[in-house]
């Protein structure tokens, strides 16, 4: 039996890709290379939930969009990240040394580390894991084995029923359930097809799928999105399918969910040329790609598939009409979200964005109908009722690091806006 040299492996990938890895020999760190020396292991609060994985290549999302892969042989596990498809935020950053116990004043220090890491598209991060396992292993895996284990579904449970995950999908990014229709055969057809893409539409890179497809079906569908042009769109649906996908998975349902990975990552982009920041692009094809990992049904995944093409076709329009984002707007909302467990005042916020706190003041209330006091301590809460259902931070902990200034004004300002305790909806 060959002895594999787990300490070489190791050493190797971590300076090849600067992504942190631990090995495990029956449950117990052997070995762990970190070049970026994080003063304490991001990937911490999910170890034990890591190495309940199965034999083979797994990979997990943290609720912070950070990457994990998780391959297991024998008895031995290595766990390789963080790393993600941008360099998280500032805001997120903070949120996520909050759910660490960690100081803030490291805060630069630790922005600093997470810059060092090196982003990684979720696909190129997926063969890596699979040559790693075939070096171990002597077997070979495609990206159709590797299993999905995240913190939002769970791959053991993969029952959900089509309308719950369609409604979910729309409170998850935080825009209106748009109108729901049935999908013709014809609507099936395209999106199967069109997701296909090859090594070259437009600005579009991506290869892991054959060159099965229809091209000028698919740069025209990317047209539609980057332009958010919602009529076409919709013409270009009504239209026959022009091809068919190339066999890239051992099963129809596989095959499915491959397609929605590529086609995630190509709509993301085209949004992105679109003027959908790319934050919040990137951030939503995870959770569309999340989603569809935790559906056991093919019409669910073609059904999201769907909606996510004219999710983001719609999100486009929106800002190109100037329904959702004006260039004032992005900036007042995007600032608050940026410094919502920061103190700041109106006064610093409107001279930090070069207007008078008379013109911001009053055209925010203009265009929300509510004050910016308000809408902050909207905010707030909701990000409290987030820290609340996932992390076990205490109530008031939570209330200092949003910048309350007792546990008793947040948890009146808290019932106000929801009709409950802090206490209460954390145990509902």
């Amino acid at each position: 039996m060959r002895k594999i040299d787990y300490d070489y492996i190791a050493k190797n990938i971590s300076s090849l890709s600067l992504i942190a890895i631990r090995v495990y020999k029956n449950n117990k760190e052997i070995i762990h290379y970190d070049l970026s020396n994080f003063p304490k292991d991001p990937a911490s609060p999910y170890i034990d939930t890591l190495l309940q994985v199965n034999e083979g290549v797994n990979y997990y999302i943290s609720p912070y969009e950070h990457f994990y892969g998780i391959i297991k042989h024998d008895e031995y596990t290595l766990i390789l990240g963080p790393t993600f498809q941008i360099t998280p935020p500032k805001n997120q950053i903070r949120e996520f040394m909050f759910s660490l116990d960690l100081k803030m004043n490291y805060m630069e220090q630790y922005q600093q580390l997470l810059s060092s890491i090196t982003p990684m598209p979720l696909e190129l991060f997926l063969h890596e894991l699979c040559l790693i396992y075939y070096y171990i292993s002597d077997k070979k895996l495609e990206l159709s084995d590797v299993a999905i284990y995240d913190s939002y579904s769970n791959i053991s449970k993969q029952n959900i029923d089509n309308q719950t995950a369609i409604e979910t999908n729309a409170q998850i990014t935080n825009i209106s359930p748009m109108e729901k229709r049935p999908m013709s055969e014809n609507d099936i057809h395209s999106i199967h097809d069109i997701a296909n893409a090859h090594a070259s539409i437009d600005d579009y890179n991506v290869a892991i799928l054959p060159e099965h497809t229809a091209y000028l079906f698919e740069k025209e569908l990317f047209s539609c999105v980057r332009d958010g042009d919602l009529d076409r769109l919709n013409e270009l649906f009504k239209l026959n399918s022009a091809g068919r996908a190339g066999k890239v998975a051992p099963t129809y349902l596989r095959q499915l969910k491959n397609i929605f990975i590529s086609s995630a990552t190509l709509l993301s982009r085209a949004a992105i040329d679109g003027g959908l920041p790319v934050e919040e692009a990137l951030t939503l094809s995870d959770k569309y790609i999340q989603h569809a990992e935790s559906y056991n049904n093919p019409e669910q995944v073609m059904n999201l598939q769907y909606h996510m093409v004219i999710d983001y076709t719609t999100l486009v329009n929106e800002i190109r009409q100037g329904d959702r984002y004006d260039k004032f707007m992005r900036s007042v909302t995007g600032y608050i979200r940026e410094h919502l467990t920061e103190e700041f005042s109106v006064d610093q916020m409107a001279q930090d964005l070069f207007l008078s706190r008379s013109y911001l003041s009053t055209k925010f209330k203009k265009e929300t109908g509510m004050t910016l006091s308000q809408y902050i301590q909207e905010q707030k809460i909701e990000k409290a009722k987030s820290l609340l259902k996932t992390t076990d931070r205490s109530i008031l902990e939570i209330a200092t690091y949003l910048g309350f200034s007792s546990q008793g004004y947040f948890q009146n300002v808290f019932k106000k806006l929801t009709g409950m305790t802090p206490k209460e909806y954390r145990n509902q």
